[in-house]
Formats: structure tokens, C-alpha cells, sequence
């Protein structure tokens, strides 16, 4: 009586690798484990599209100037809230914007929405303390975020993207009305932001960043 051994036919190896190498292909496309890191002297350019406090579509860029103590300082040009952004190196959380050498918000210790490794169906909640005009006004943040696998087509081109979208923020504990939105989506790929919307009544300020490939 011919039995089937109990390990396995060589003929069987290039199967199960197969299905071995599509299990992985397919849990890779839908994380991200680490950041989009730049160096000093990386340039960022992308679209704006401001929604408020008045309505205009402009190109605008930003230039790593330096890295320190885990943050990225950001020259930032063509825009008329900041000409300076600092953020974590590690998570890309936004920390502090500045005008003229003046620093106009911060969010400490760094703003919410972005954690690495993700992948999609995270869910996740992040507390921070924000910050206005050197502390005149200073308030406690809390929103929570969910991630979706999403297609999205930028100037023609196609990318696999997770979609990062803030819920039910709070602060000091209590319903924002005024925070409606704040979504990005990141290259699957290799992590980098290429989409960004934001909107909050109580700042009037609402606006659409896309990124521009050099």
C-alpha cells in the first residue's frame, strides 16, 4: 500500500514558496514600517490649494535645514502662515511653526495622526497639548485615528496609499465642533505624505496639500 510520507516532496517546494512569497508581498503592500526620512538640504515642493481664510492654488516648498535632538527644522517658502516647521523626526508629527522668528503654534509634545509601522485597519488614539502664541492659549488635544488602504491619482500618476482619518477630536475633554478634518494619505511604498486636508472652523483655516514629484 503506497502511503503519503509524512514530510515533504521535493516537488512541492517551489508551491509552497510560491505561496510563501505572495503572503508576504501581500501583508508588505498593506503596511508601512517606517517613515519617509530625507537628509539636510531635501527639498519638498507641493500644491496648495487654500480653502480658508481666503481662496488661492499656489506652489510651495519646503527645505530641511537641519536635524537636532529628534526634530527636522523646515525652511518654508511661498507660504504665508509659516517660514519655518519644525517636526519629529521619527513619527513626522507636526511640533512647532514659526513667522519672522516668532512662534506662532506648537504642539507639544508633538501633534497626532501618524505612528510607525502602520498598516491598514490601525486604529489608535493620541493626546497632545496645543499651544498658540507662546502659550496665551493653550489647550489639551485628543483625537482618534483609523486607517484604510485607499488608490488615489495625483497629476496622472497612481499610487497604493494608506489613508490616515482623524475622528472624534476632543480638547480638554471635551467634543471639538470646529475640528472637521484632518486626513493623509501616505505612499505605501516608501511612507512619504503626498496628500494632506485639513479643516478647523475656529482657526478659519481649511486648505489641500499635494505633493509635486520632481
Amino acid at each position: 500500500m503506497n502511503r503519503t510520507p509524512y514530510f515533504i516532496r521535493s516537488n512541492q517546494f517551489p508551491l509552497l514558496f510560491f505561496i510563501f512569497y505572495i503572503s508576504i508581498t501581500c501583508a508588505n503592500s498593506n503596511e508601512i514600517n517606517q517613515r519617509y526620512l530625507t537628509e539636510i538640504g531635501f527639498i519638498n515642493t507641493y500644491l496648495v490649494e487654500l480653502k480658508k481664510p481666503t481662496e488661492a492654488k499656489y506652489k510651495a516648498s519646503m527645505e530641511l535645514q537641519n536635524i537636532k535632538n529628534g526634530k527636522e527644522y523646515w525652511r518654508v517658502t511661498n507660504e504665508p502662515s509659516a517660514d519655518l516647521r519644525v517636526y519629529d523626526r521619527k513619527t513626522g508629527n507636526w511640533i512647532a511653526s514659526y513667522k519672522d522668528g516668532n512662534l506662532i503654534a506648537e504642539a507639544i509634545p508633538h501633534g497626532g495622526g501618524l505612528r510607525f509601522p502602520i498598516k491598514k485597519g490601525d486604529k489608535w488614539t493620541d493626546n497632545w497639548t496645543f499651544s498658540v502664541g507662546g502659550g496665551l492659549i493653550s489647550m489639551t488635544s485628543t483625537a482618534d485615528f483609523k486607517v484604510k488602504k485607499v488608490n488615489l491619482k495625483i497629476n496622472g500618476k497612481k499610487y497604493k496609499t494608506l489613508k490616515i482619518t482623524m475622528r472624534n477630536p476632543l480638547v480638554n475633554g471635551q467634543k471639538n465642533e470646529s475640528w472637521k478634518k484632518h486626513i493623509r494619505w501616505l505612499d505605501i511604498k516608501n511612507g512619504r505624505i503626498i496628500k494632506e486636508e485639513f479643516k478647523d472652523m475656529k482657526w478659519d483655516l481649511e486648505f489641500i496639500r499635494t505633493i509635486i514629484d520632481n
